[in-house]
């Protein structure tokens, strides 16, 4: 029976022979760093010769266990101090990367929203655009307050369709009578408080398209106010444009 000892010249197989006598097999003789400690082969040990072959153990001639649990040891706290590295490095570049990840993701939303509005848009034009260019044709409305005496006169205007306003004027009024404001619904878009002769607003006279812009929808009252200087008629005609339907 042999078994590798650690030997004064390094480690090497020791039997006993027929005598009973240790023989040192020189053959097998490896140096080690290690000869005359009291430390055993990690070279030559159970990797080459299995228990089996080695027989009764010698404690003296082992690795002690805790050396090894030793290195299994420093082995998993290296695993641990790698890891904490790398969970500390991710954290780290979280807290660094949190307000850059934050303002990229605000600034993608604010595009986001952008593209959302533009095709909003374009869709609703392209809704409009199925039911056709409206087309407007001219049309004049109007209306007369008839007065026994003196005083205000007010004409209310009850429109049947939608009106873009171009003129207006006051033929067949009372002479001397005078306009003091004018109403597009609860909108005042012409006012004076002294009042305008009506002749002012004659069909040849300069003041024209003093309502172009204007408008107003179906069911709402055009009011006109103006002052009689006696019993007459307040006579009032607005020249605009109505609504005849799509264009296709």
């Amino acid at each position: 029976m042999s078994r590798t000892n650690l030997t004064p010249l390094g480690h090497a197989r020791v039997y006993r022979d027929e005598t009973g006598d240790l023989v040192v097999d020189t053959d097998t003789l490896r140096r080690s760093s290690f000869a005359g400690c009291d430390f055993g082969d990690d070279d030559y040990g159970d990797d080459d010769y299995g228990d089996d072959d080695l027989g009764d153990e010698d404690d003296d001639t082992s690795w002690p266990s805790e050396f090894e649990d030793d290195d299994e040891g420093d082995d998993d706290l290296g695993d641990d101090l790698d890891g904490d590295d790398e969970a500390g490095d991710e954290e780290l570049g979280d807290d660094f990367a949190g307000p850059r990840r934050t303002r990229r993701l605000s600034r993608r939303k604010r595009r986001l929203q952008r593209r959302m509005s533009r095709v909003d848009r374009k869709l609703g034009r392209q809704r409009r655009g199925r039911k056709g260019k409206m087309n407007w044709g001219m049309t004049a409305v109007g209306g007369i307050d008839t007065v026994t005496e003196e005083g205000a006169a007010t004409v209310k205007i009850r429109l049947q369709h939608h009106f873009r306003a171009e003129d207006v004027t006051f033929t067949g009024s009372l002479s001397g009578a005078t306009v003091t404001s004018i109403f597009f619904g609860d909108r005042v878009v012409w006012s004076n408080s002294d009042g305008i002769d009506v002749s002012v607003f004659a069909s040849n006279s300069f003041m024209r398209g003093l309502l172009r812009g204007q408008s107003l929808r179906a069911g709402l009252d055009i009011t006109v106010n103006g002052n009689m200087p006696g019993a007459g008629n307040f006579s009032v005609t607005i020249i605009g444009k109505k609504p005849l339907g799509h264009c296709r």
